[in-house]
């Protein structure tokens, strides 16, 4: 009885007017249960709610509630801005450092010393190999030094034909001599003199001795090969090709010592350089 009660009450439509205050005349009515009200309010909410979800979910306001500022997107995208910013500095740093020491090397307040810098370089190059010579290596040279006693080679008479360039202008002060081990001469030469590649050629080995020395070699034509001793850094490396004359080296004004040893080899056999041209 009282569940049918209710529902009546709930179903029982009520009649709401709009009355003209002066004549009480009825304008307009409606009727109206509680259910209707019930339903009503429902349906307004669930549009509301649908309304507010679509907001949070489609656009930008979704920023503005917890949690959300935490997506994974927009904190890989934040990442990526804080280092291509960081980047950015750096580079501008090093642009201004760069920058500034132009204008003081423009403005003369900065000595450049070019010749320190060489042998600063040089040092540290050298530092970095290994001149030491191993056992091996020894005694294939002494047996090849002996071997080159016993068994002295003359030149054939095609050799004098070669059209060669002095390596450099002086005065010998070593001959050539494969009975004492010497394979190649000496030339003490003047400050600031060059050295000379003798043929057209390409370079095959550049690099030091065991006794600390810059070595040379160009292949040239006929299997013929000239080898190049200073105490001076050279201005080739291995494949540059060069031409008869082109300068290879030059001596500085505090070089230690202005000699050039140079070699000439054929067929693993060596030449006496004075047999082609004359350095006095």
């Amino acid at each position: 009885m009282k569940k049918s009660s209710f529902l009546k009450k709930i179903k029982f439509k009520y009649k709401l007017s709009i009355l003209n205050e002066n004549t009480l005349e009825e304008l307009s009515h409606i009727r109206l249960s509680l259910l209707n009200v019930f339903l009503l309010t429902f349906f307004v909410a669930v549009m509301y709610f649908f309304m507010i979800a679509y907001l949070i979910i489609k656009t930008p306001l979704r920023g503005f509630l917890p949690g959300y500022t935490e997506n994974i997107s927009l904190r890989k995208q934040v990442l990526l801005d804080a280092v291509q910013i960081d980047s950015l500095l750096h580079v501008v740093n090093e642009q201004t450092e760069y920058v500034q020491m132009l204008r003081k090397v423009m403005a003369n307040d900065v000595q450049v010393d070019s010749t320190s810098n060489i042998k600063l370089l040089t040092e540290q190059e050298r530092a970095k190999c290994s001149v030491e010579a191993s056992e091996k290596e020894k005694e294939f040279r002494e047996e090849y030094e002996e071997s080159q006693k016993k068994e002295p080679k003359s030149h054939d008479k095609q050799d004098l034909n070669y059209l060669m360039t002095k390596p450099t202008l002086g005065v010998v002060t070593s001959k050539y001599d494969p009975s004492s081990g010497r394979n190649g001469i000496v030339v003490m030469t003047d400050r600031k003199s060059s050295v000379h590649a003798i043929m057209d050629g390409i370079v095959i080995f550049s690099g030091y001795s065991p006794d600390n020395y810059y070595v040379l070699q160009i292949q040239h034509v006929d299997n013929l090969i000239s080898i190049y001793t200073i105490k001076q850094p050279f201005l080739k490396k291995v494949g540059d090709n060069v031409q008869g004359g082109e300068i290879l080296a030059t001596f500085l004004d505090e070089a230690a010592e202005y000699e050039v040893k140079f070699e000439l080899w054929k067929m693993g056999r060596p030449l006496d350089p004075e047999t082609f041209m004359t350095f006095n």
